[in-house]
């Protein structure tokens, strides 16, 4: 992919996380696939960042998937950025590190210490982050392992990698 259109679509991406809603029809989706402490933990989440996770749950459905464990996970996979740990603003901060001086970025995600690395290293880790959350809130470890896998495109959340890619 060319620069030219990698900027494009990470300016389109923005743009969709600044304008993103949940509809009411995507309440009846959570409500189906999340227990009500899994609820609270999506709501932790950006409103952006909860339409990029529905927008990969439906696109999992759309493929045929029924797996209500690999469909929660897709509703959650993102929640290690939610709570103020990966704020909007830092984000173009992280993509840039990432393409153009990712050994920097590693260094600075590294470790959460001190606070003002803490973005990085929630950025770095939000797989691992958020399965930890979604242990605590008491989902099956089966849906824990999806959620902390979802960025190996080999591993058992290998179909939420590939639609998480495309949303």
């Amino acid at each position: 992919m060319g620069m030219r259109v990698r900027v494009v679509y990470r300016v389109s991406q923005a743009w969709h996380l600044l304008t993103a809603r949940v509809r009411p029809e995507d309440e009846q989706c959570i409500a189906t696939l999340l227990p009500p402490a899994a609820r609270a933990l999506f709501a932790t989440m950006s409103v952006g960042d909860q339409r990029h996770c529905l927008n990969v749950c439906y696109a999992l459905q759309a493929r045929g998937c029924q797996d209500r464990d690999l469909l929660a996970a897709a509703l959650l996979h993102d929640v290690g950025k939610g709570g103020g740990r990966v704020r909007f603003w830092m984000r173009p901060v992280i993509v840039l590190l990432r393409a153009l001086a990712p050994a920097l970025l590693r260094l600075l995600a590294a470790s959460p210490r001190p606070f003002w690395r803490q973005p990085f290293y929630a950025a770095w880790r939000h797989a691992d982050i958020g399965a930890d959350l979604a242990a605590a809130a008491g989902l099956p470890e089966r849906v824990t392992l999806l959620i902390r896998t979802h960025h190996d495109p080999q591993g058992p959340a290998a179909a939420l990698h590939a639609v998480d890619d495309q949303n």
